[in-house]
């Protein structure tokens, strides 16, 4: 997809930061989706949001699913 925005004083790479900074919040892409987007790694966004100080989306489901995700990963292991 490609979007065409009028001359501005931002980059493009703050213009994606700034985007994927906005859906997160929204809660509409993931912290990955996120980071993506913006076009770095998963730390280096977590770290905007920490300058930010915007609190990262993680409720119960998302620590449900990591510990499902850690179980299978033991179970594995074991094999």
């Amino acid at each position: 997809m490609t979007l065409t925005l009028p001359e501005t004083k931002f980059s493009e790479g703050e213009l994606k930061q700034e985007l994927a900074l906005s859906l997160y919040v929204a809660r509409k892409v993931t912290l990955i989706q996120a980071a993506d987007i913006a076009g770095v790694g998963f730390f280096e966004f977590q770290g905007l949001l920490k300058d930010r100080k915007i609190p990262q989306n993680y409720g119960i489901e998302d620590l449900e699913q990591d510990m499902r995700a850690i179980r299978e990963l033991r179970e594995l292991k074991k094999r």
